[in-house]
């Protein structure tokens, strides 16, 4: 139980970091080029952690076909989730300027499940290792709020309800981290390697069909292509880093 306690304490550490940046774009209004360059910067950060933390292992320890058809099923519940959700919103003949779809957003917050799910996995090898997890996963999850806030603003969305998406910031990140600490742990491995694509087919579709699409809406910035490989390349440092 004390353990548990410490895993919750450790999530609670990276969701706080994280929900800082829900506020941070309510003070300040951020010109578009900034929002559009942050989202390409927090693109890049997922395609790399798909690249380089996610499917790897998934690659090379899962089953074969399994891996293929999760990491298929993952983009196609995406793209079915962004259909959906755009038809509906069309037929309340939303006004213009309001969110023409849902599918950036919940994207962005199953992204946020996921790294803390990779929290609490870590967090079941040593407590040490998921501290650092946290904070290095706060170090692209905060910006990230950033930007899905100011995105959130920018589209029209009612403060009421932005202030709704910070909150689930926090709950996605923490309840990703005790789903992987107290559930994932005990399952077959093969079973977590076919989630683990699943979950990668449904980001890489989230980056290619929403963030990327959104960030050059009003016209792409200048460096928007050096800034999404900032981000690629920032994250692949990380990993090259840690021990």
């Amino acid at each position: 139980m004390n353990e548990f306690l410490l895993v919750f304490g450790i999530a609670f550490v990276a969701a706080a970091l994280t929900y800082l940046g829900a506020p941070a774009a309510e003070s300040f209004d951020v010109p578009q080029y900034v929002v559009s360059g942050a989202l390409q910067f927090a693109a890049g950060i997922i395609t790399a952690l798909v690249a380089f933390s996610l499917m790897p292992p998934a690659v090379r320890g899962g089953p074969a076909v399994g891996i293929v058809l999760g990491f298929f099923v993952g983009g196609a519940l995406y793209v079915a989730l962004e259909y959906f959700s755009a038809v509906r919103l069309a037929a309340r003949s939303a006004p213009e300027g309001g969110v023409t779809s849902m599918g950036l957003y919940i994207g962005i917050l199953v992204d946020l499940v996921i790294d803390g799910v990779v929290i609490g996995v870590g967090s079941t090898l040593t407590l040490g290792t998921g501290f650092l997890l946290a904070l290095g996963l706060a170090v692209s999850t905060a910006p990230l709020a950033f930007v899905t806030t100011a995105t959130a603003k920018r589209q029209g969305v009612a403060k009421e309800h932005r202030r709704l998406l910070s909150y689930l910031f926090v709950i996605c990140i923490m309840g990703g981290a005790m789903l992987g600490y107290g559930l994932l742990r005990n399952q077959p491995l093969g079973i977590r390697l076919v989630l683990i694509a699943l979950a990668s087919g449904f980001l890489i579709t989230t980056v290619t069909q929403s963030m990327i699409p959104e960030a050059n809406r009003d016209g792409e910035p200048s460096f928007a292509g050096v800034l999404y490989i900032g981000g690629l390349s920032l994250y692949a440092l990380s990993t090259l880093a840690s021990p």
